[in-house]
């Protein structure tokens, strides 16, 4: 598709967003009007992957189309992102005379953390509740407040803007009416986070806007939920925590309604959008447009987390995905069959040696940092 030269462009993020917790992707546990209308708008990615279960690496991820042992942000704490060093896509957007800005929710997304440098105005003022990092938040239809007024101001010419809510991380305490609505706090935090993302997308509608920008919603890693004993994230790299949602709506709605099923991974983002407003993809970026993957056969995607080895003096975790294998690298193998077993139940590295020396042999090109 395209290109779509001067299309604005809108990346939702929606923080800790497990796709198999909307009803798009087809969980009936929570209502979500406002994305079910866009989905029917865009095209969804049926298989998209994060390649860190952490907010700061994913977002860098998707800003560079690199992955963290490249961009070198790997964890929330203790890392910052060298704009100077990588290419990304507010500068390079910026250089083509677009505005950027980038209104976020939480502590962890901070400018200091080297994004604020990348835009022309990041907004990530915070009441912080005190606490710990999951508690340094602010309500996502306060960061709608103020992306409103800048898109209101921007909407006459191209323009970039980073969205970020943290509905559903924890700790989750949804707002009436969705909490009254929903068994597990978790789904009514979604629903909340639905409520948030229409509003913007209903302002970008009444701007004049929305038909003629690419618009993508995504989410930078899942939630345990209790799936392997993790309730939330950082710590493993099961499905659940790395498998999030992708929708890309294209100026015009252009091919509403397809489903897309190739994995794809975070890191396709950016090149996705500059080859969608045709500007050229630096040579460096490792991450593939979405249009070109999927015309391709099934790539093998890197995740990884260092959380257990920094912070609890664990090993490392490392995994390689495609689009029926699952290989979870750590003290030991565990592989999985996401075909017939996408809860990840039975681990076949045992059983299937042919398929495990292949995801080894695929994990070790992968880029090590």
């Amino acid at each position: 598709p395209g290109p779509f030269p001067g299309a604005s462009v809108v990346l939702v993020s929606i923080d800790t967003l497990r796709s198999d917790r909307l009803p798009a992707y087809g969980y009936r546990g929570v209502s979500t009007p406002h994305l079910d209308r866009f989905r029917r708008d865009a095209i969804l990615f049926e298989s998209a992957w994060s390649p860190c279960p952490m907010t700061l690496p994913s977002h860098v991820t998707m800003l560079t189309g690199l992955l963290p042992p490249e961009h070198g942000v790997r964890g929330n704490a203790g890392f910052t992102f060298d704009g100077a060093a990588h290419p990304h896509l507010p500068g390079l957007l910026r250089a083509r005379g677009y505005a950027t800005s980038a209104a976020v929710s939480s502590f962890v997304l901070r400018a200091e953390t080297g994004l604020g440098a990348l835009f022309d105005a990041y907004e990530d003022s915070l009441d912080p509740r005190g606490g710990g990092f999951e508690d340094m938040q602010r309500p996502g239809a306060v960061t709608a407040g103020h992306a409103k007024r800048w898109l209101a101001a921007h909407a006459g010419r191209p323009f970039f803007h980073l969205f970020h809510v943290y509905e559903p991380h924890a700790p989750w305490d949804p707002p009436e009416p969705f909490r009254g609505r929903h068994a597990h706090p978790y789904d009514g935090e979604v629903a909340a986070a639905d409520a948030v993302v229409g509003d913007v997308l209903d302002d970008l509608r009444r701007l004049g806007v929305y038909d003629r920008a690419v618009v993508i919603v995504a989410s930078d890693h899942g939630e345990g939920l209790g799936d392997h004993g993790e309730e939330q994230h950082s710590i493993l790299l099961y499905r659940e925590a790395i498998q999030v949602p992708l929708l890309v709506k294209l100026p015009g709605s252009a091919r509403a309604g397809d489903t897309v099923r190739t994995p794809v991974q975070l890191s396709d983002l950016m090149p996705t959008v500059l080859e969608l407003v045709g500007v050229s993809v630096p040579a460096s970026v490792s991450g593939r447009s979405v249009f070109r993957a999927e015309a391709t056969p099934a790539r093998a995607l890197y995740a990884e987390t260092l959380y257990p080895r920094l912070h609890l003096g664990w090993s490392d975790l490392r995994s390689i995905v495609d689009g029926r294998w699952h290989l979870v690298e750590g003290p030991r193998p565990e592989l999985y069959d996401l075909v017939a077993d996408p809860g990840e139940t039975r681990d076949l590295a045992a059983r299937e040696p042919v398929a495990l020396s292949r995801a080894r042999a695929a994990l070790a090109h992968a880029p090590a940092g």
